[in-house]
């Protein structure tokens, strides 16, 4: 018999310590009662949620679909919502919302979810499935949590057992193997005021994802789990900016470097505050550099606990909101335009983190919610020092369907204490939006001597 939710709630309170491993028996559900990556193959107990059927294949060719254009158009275009979800009604939908969702709606009457029938639209290449197998038996975390061994490439836990290992499946996502972008930054002022905090073109490798990785190349050259070059475009006061960093699967022996080029000096800098809860400047300081997708970075600062699994209301398949709507429509002064954000009830991972005695961090508690079809769709509650709800993030997904690549970077987050929201990676105002690569970068993009050619200035 299929294994049911309660099964991975036994998980609970498993503590982020523990290196648990995965049997031969355990790994051989995969591809059965398991989908291939690891979340469960069948339909919800009520239909709600579908079976897993392969997501999107790649023929899908919705009408207005421009190949290699760097916008995605919804296949799901002509659905209308099922039932909208308001501050009147929230009651009855409560045990399928997030605290922070919940509080959005009590805060704002404008608010509401609506919400469409669920899609698990999620597809990967054959050999990330292939990967993501041997994975299960042979991925560990050592170094505190702080390093994954065992993974080349794919998704490195598709059974997790503590909260590591869910993280590590969220910041190691599969997204494609490198990417162009351009794409811009928003925040909303408490006063409702729009401004553009940041135009931003992008060159992105997802090395520890490469084809033709090794157990030793994913201990040097593929070892990223991302790497990102990037320049400012606009606004004005920030063209010629540029900054490189990245993430490896060794966070303490190969940890973050970050290096930034300015326009007005000429000059490059060495930027270790670009990490954990320093503000992000071009999201208004609505955010951290840690609350980047959701989450970016090391975990040594938290106590991560695996509650379980549950069903739960998020972002998804939000292809109008990043690529076709313009921030004059999809911004409103409180908060994103309902009219243009899709809601759908999907299965999710429940991690809990709770701040270290001893350690700083602007937050005490983080609580996120993540797909199990690890696409890196989810939401994530957060709390200040004094244990007050304090943020709401929400990150929705797009697959991509033709390059057969969950497409996670679209994200935005409330702040309760200041009213101010940000909006980050959108692509609708641009001309391009976001190209899929299938070769890596040259290894040079990714370094503190191609900051300012990349510049231009």
């Amino acid at each position: 018999m299929f294994r049911k939710m309660c099964v991975a709630c036994a998980l609970a309170g498993l503590s982020s310590s523990a290196l648990a491993a995965v049997s031969a028996d355990e790994a051989a559900q995969l591809g059965k009662t398991l989908t291939l990556f690891g979340s469960q193959a069948q339909a919800s107990a009520d239909g709600k949620i579908p079976a897993y059927e392969g997501g999107l294949p790649t023929t899908t060719n919705p009408p207005g679909f421009v190949k290699d254009s760097g916008k995605w158009v919804n296949p799901y275009a002509a659905e209308k919502p099922l039932y909208a979800i308001t501050a009147n009604n929230m009651a009855e939908y409560a045990d399928k919302l997030s605290e922070g969702t919940k509080e959005m709606l009590r805060r704002q009457p404008s608010y509401r979810l609506d919400v469409y029938p669920t899609h698990r639209s999620v597809s990967y290449p054959q050999f990330i499935l292939d990967k993501t197998r041997n994975n299960a038996t042979q991925a560990k975390l050592t170094k505190g949590g702080d390093a994954l061994e065992g993974a080349i490439g794919g998704i490195p836990f598709p059974i997790p057992k503590t909260g590591q290992e869910v993280m590590w499946n969220h910041m190691a996502r599969y997204n494609g193997v490198a990417a162009e972008d351009h794409m811009r930054n928003f925040y909303v002022d408490s006063n409702g005021k729009l401004i553009n905090s940041g135009e931003i073109k992008l060159s992105r490798n997802f090395a520890f994802h490469n084809p033709e990785a090794t157990a030793e190349s994913v201990k040097k050259n593929d070892s990223f789990i991302f790497q990102n070059a990037y320049h400012f475009t606009g606004p004005a006061r920030s063209v010629g900016d540029a900054t490189m960093y990245y993430d490896t699967i060794d966070m303490v022996d190969m940890p973050r470097r970050a290096y930034t080029y300015s326009a007005s000096t000429r000059r490059v800098r060495l930027s270790p505050d670009i990490a954990y809860d320093t503000p992000i400047a071009s999201q208004g300081g609505v955010t951290t550099y840690d609350d980047a997708e959701l989450y970016t970075g090391r975990l040594d600062r938290f106590d991560w606990k695996l509650v379980g699994k549950r069903e739960l209301y998020i972002p998804y398949n939000i292809y109008d909101l990043s690529f076709n709507i313009g921030s004059d429509k999809s911004l409103t002064p409180k908060h994103v335009n309902p009219d243009h954000v899709r809601w759908e009830l999907h299965r999710v991972w429940v991690v809990e983190g709770t701040l270290k005695p001893g350690v700083r961090h602007v937050y005490s508690k983080r609580v996120y919610y993540f797909d199990e079809d690890w696409s890196g769709a989810g939401v994530a509650d957060e709390y200040d020092g004094s244990g007050k709800l304090y943020k709401s993030m929400q990150q929705g997904m797009s697959q991509l369907y033709d390059k057969q690549a969950p497409m996670s970077r679209t994200y935005w987050a409330y702040d309760f204490a200041t009213g101010a929201y940000s909006f980050s990676q959108h692509y609708a105002d641009l001309k391009f939006g976001w190209r899929v690569m299938d070769k890596l970068h040259p290894r040079s993009t990714f370094t503190p001597e191609a900051l300012q050619a990349r510049s231009g200035r």
